[in-house]
């Protein structure tokens, strides 16, 4: 019974967040690439994908970081270094968990599986990309982003919204794993391991608002290149509110908070565009 808690626990399922951080984009890009008009077998292979992909991130990534979690604060009671988890069965997991995403994508088409081939590549690269790239965060942005790959299993690779809200859903991730990377500023100073907190210093906030402005107007453009109605533009607009009060969380060192409530972010945009399509 320990073993399946330690194992949940390597999967953060007990810390859903991140499952909902990849969930809402992804099925924002599944609305989006359909026109509101997606098979219902799309919805569930995106739902069940997200949980795969997200569980299989953070089991490599603690696998990769196991000779660093120990010595950060927030991680030294993860499965690995407490000593939970073996590597081995990390592994087992790692590799039963490729083993259903594969499954799961038998029941796409070529252009998906190639495509997703190509990204979980990127996924287990990920977690090195710290110790030799100095942002680690941006190719965070451009590898746990599931716009291309839902597009792809739509075939609506040629649609000219896919790039605009691949871009738009990395600037957002981009910003908000910044948010996510202040907590472990100091830790990660002292093992010498990168992100864009240690990289941006003291302008880190500015360019996550950099980012976060980017990320707007890509999805302005989105509307605009699908010809969404008025309701889009405007709702769009009030996403800054939950920027505001990110800036606000983030001031008081309220990091985490700040990120987490990135997830309301992702879900009140992924309900503006179902009201688009689906209920006017």
């Amino acid at each position: 019974m320990n073993k399946a808690v330690a194992l949940f626990e390597l999967m953060r399922l007990d810390k859903p967040i991140g499952i909902y951080l990849l969930l809402w984009p992804a099925l924002l890009a599944l609305v989006i690439s359909t026109g509101g008009n997606f098979k219902i077998s799309d919805f569930f292979i995106v739902f069940i994908g997200a949980i795969l992909v997200r569980s299989a991130g953070c089991v490599i990534n603690d696998i990769w970081d196991k000779d660093l979690d120990g010595d950060v604060e927030r991680t030294k009671l993860r499965p690995i270094p407490s000593k939970k988890v073996s590597i081995y069965e990390s592994w087992a997991l790692f590799i039963i968990l490729g083993i259903l995403s594969l499954i799961l994508l038998s029941l796409t088409n070529t252009n998906t599986i190639l495509i997703s081939i190509c990204f979980a590549f990127m996924i287990i690269v990920y977690p090195l990309t710290k110790r030799f790239f100095v942002g680690p965060q941006i190719f965070l942005g451009l590898t746990f982003n599931p716009t291309i790959i839902v597009y792809a299993m739509t075939n609506e690779l040629n649609n000219s919204t896919m790039i605009l809200l691949y871009l738009a859903i990395a600037a957002m991730t981009i910003a908000f794993d910044t948010l996510y990377g202040l907590s472990d500023k100091d830790d990660d100073k002292k093992l010498g391991i990168n992100s864009t907190p240690i990289w941006w210093g003291s302008n880190t906030l500015k360019i996550v608002a950099i980012f976060q402005f980017l990320a707007i107007c890509l999805l302005l453009m989105v509307g605009w290149q699908a010809e969404l109605k008025f309701i889009w533009f405007l709702g769009t607009i009030f996403l800054c509110g939950f920027y505001f009060y990110q800036h606000r969380l983030a001031n008081q060192k309220k990091y985490l908070i700040a990120f987490k409530n990135n997830h309301f972010a992702s879900l009140y945009l992924l309900m503006l565009s179902v009201f688009c399509f689906l209920i006017i």
